[in-house]
């Protein structure tokens, strides 16, 4: 019997192989009935599709093996940054199968290590504060501490020091309160005018919904989460609330992002500001200072411009000192630093006649227009 041509052996092997990939590839829909020996192969298969599918169908069981495992997983996983135009196809699916076994986690009401919420926080900080929010004080107090020194890194950094600093606020230690003390400001503005006439300052901000997309083929539906500060229309999962101020996380599709105009502020000098009016029982308008100032000098002469610009500075600067010594009266703290005053003096007058004071207040610095 003669043997087929070369070229018709060639195209047999790959209609074999192109069948068999077709046989081994798993179709998989919400429908899907699996086993947890399945789930359990899925979800360590190293995937992301199949990863995402086996915490989408474990979500509909009562089966506590699977989520078990998860945060062992997590604590291990390579999570790309969420910076979009760094990320490729094969990073958005590592991304979105790291979402998939967070919702389920958090859906599930799991309690996950401290050392795995550690390790995705950067990543999903949002998730990483509602999985925090389930373990005693005593166990997270040691992150959240750490969490409060990032407020000058990235959005997840900034975003994970003011969460951090309202959950330790409520039962804060003095070595807590001074370093809230320490990185607090009083900035206050001092304009040198003709008249006594105040400056008005207004701004006005931009917020809305992003654009979504289809699920990605394939896929199951995977769902993340933000965070929205004040905002009575959220209907999310409380995350902390201080007196005025309340935090919710947000769930919807990770395809389908909603914008805000509820946006979290970061740990600044305002927020920082409302931790101690907490401390002192105090509502923060009613503070003997506040963390922006501004105030006016009427031009008259040098020396009566330093004189004025003198007693506002101390003014303030006995405001701070009465903080302290009201947080020390609470028990609060036993000693500390007020908090700094920075002053800056704008010059209204052209051609301006302001000349430095031989001895400016420390912090002090003057703008004198060309």
């Amino acid at each position: 019997m003669p043997r087929p041509p070369k070229l018709v052996t060639h195209a047999l092997i790959l209609l074999t192989l192109a069948a068999t990939l077709q046989a081994q590839q798993t179709v998989i829909t919400p429908e899907t009935t699996a086993t947890t020996a399945q789930l359990h192969d899925w979800l360590h298969s190293g995937d992301p599709r199949l990863i995402a599918w086996a915490a989408t169908l474990t979500a509909k069981t009562d089966d506590k093996t699977i989520p078990a495992e998860m945060p062992a997983l997590l604590e291990h996983w390579t999570i790309p940054s969420a910076v979009s135009y760094t990320l490729d196809d094969s990073m958005r699916q590592q991304r979105r199968a790291a979402q998939a076994v967070l919702d389920t986690l958090i859906q599930d009401n799991a309690s996950v290590p401290v050392a795995t919420i550690r390790s995705i926080a950067e990543f999903f900080p949002a998730q990483a504060l509602i999985l925090v929010t389930r373990l005693p004080l005593a166990d997270t107090a040691s992150l959240l501490h750490d969490w409060t020194y990032q407020a000058t890194g990235a959005y997840s950094g900034r975003l994970l020091a003011r969460v951090a600093s309202m959950m330790l606020a409520k039962q804060p230690t003095a070595n807590f309160i001074n370093e809230v003390l320490r990185a607090s400001e009083e900035n206050l503005s001092i304009t040198v005018k003709k008249t006594e006439a105040m400056t008005t300052l207004s701004g006005i901000g931009a917020c809305g919904d992003s654009i979504g997309t289809a699920v990605a083929p394939g896929w199951p539906e995977v769902f993340t989460y933000d965070l929205v500060e004040n905002d009575a229309q959220s209907h999310g999962t409380p995350v902390v609330s201080l007196d005025n101020d309340a935090i919710d996380a947000r769930r919807f599709p990770e395809n389908t992002p909603w914008g805000s105009c509820f946006g979290v502020q970061y740990l600044n000098s305002v927020t920082r500001h409302r931790l101690i009016a907490h401390w002192l029982s105090l509502r923060p308008q009613d503070m003997p200072w506040q963390p922006i100032v501004s105030r006016n000098i009427p031009w008259t002469t040098q020396s009566g411009y330093e004189q004025q610009l003198g007693s506002l500075v101390e003014a303030e600067r006995q405001k701070l000192q009465t903080t302290v010594d009201s947080l020390i009266q609470h028990g609060l703290i036993q000693q500390g630093n007020p908090p700094q005053l920075r002053v800056t003096v704008h010059c209204d007058i052209k051609p301006c006649p302001l000349v430095p004071a031989p001895t400016p207040a420390t912090g002090m610095e003057i703008f004198i227009p060309q």
